[in-house]
């Protein structure tokens, strides 16, 4: 079977697994490993332990547990709901209070474990109730949440920068001093 060909059928097929239900990471994995089986024979389990050492090597990867126990120590502290409490009373007075209280509470977060997703659930589960009782407007909150988790990527340190560095062959320090300004 020519590669094209097997490329054709691997997109198939994934995004065939994908829409009946079957978990992207499994998919991705599994897949993964039986069309390198059919495209280069035995030679994928050898490119496949290569390429994990190879991984496992980068120092700088080493970070990223360590953003994820950061993350969990703000979190079991209530230090996250705590400064959300005192930047919302700060600003108690300014119309749009509970938004500029959100977007802090999310850059000083982003900052300390770089991660989106944990950044994003921690603030709507910390805010939403409350912006809600305030009368703010559904979909303006969660707009302000959303954005305001996305933040962690660009605030160095983030794990994202982290990860992309040995990916593009650039010295992280290098990201973390492009990231400084758009942050």
């Amino acid at each position: 079977m020519s590669p094209e060909v097997l490329g054709i059928v691997l997109i198939l097929t994934m995004l065939f697994a994908i829409f009946i239900g079957f978990p992207i990471s499994f998919t991705l994995i599994f897949l993964g490993v039986f069309f390198g089986y059919i495209g280069f024979g035995d030679l994928v389990f050898y490119l496949m332990t290569f390429q994990f050492s190879g991984s496992m090597l980068e120092q700088t990867l080493a970070a990223i547990p360590l953003f994820t126990f950061m993350g969990i120590l703000m979190e079991k502290a209530n230090l996250m709901e705590r400064l959300f409490t005192s930047v919302q009373m700060a600003l108690a007075r300014t119309k749009g209070s509970l938004f500029v209280a959100v977007l802090f509470v999310s850059v000083i977060f982003g900052a300390a474990t770089g991660i989106v997703g944990a950044s994003v659930t921690i603030l709507g589960i910390m805010s939403a109730k409350t912006m809600n009782r305030a009368g703010y407007d559904v979909q303006l909150a969660a707009g302000t949440i959303t954005a305001g988790g996305t933040l962690g990527i660009l605030i160095p340190p983030s794990i994202m920068l982290v990860v992309m560095g040995p990916i593009l062959n650039v010295p992280v320090t290098d990201l973390f001093a492009a990231a400084i300004m758009p942050g």
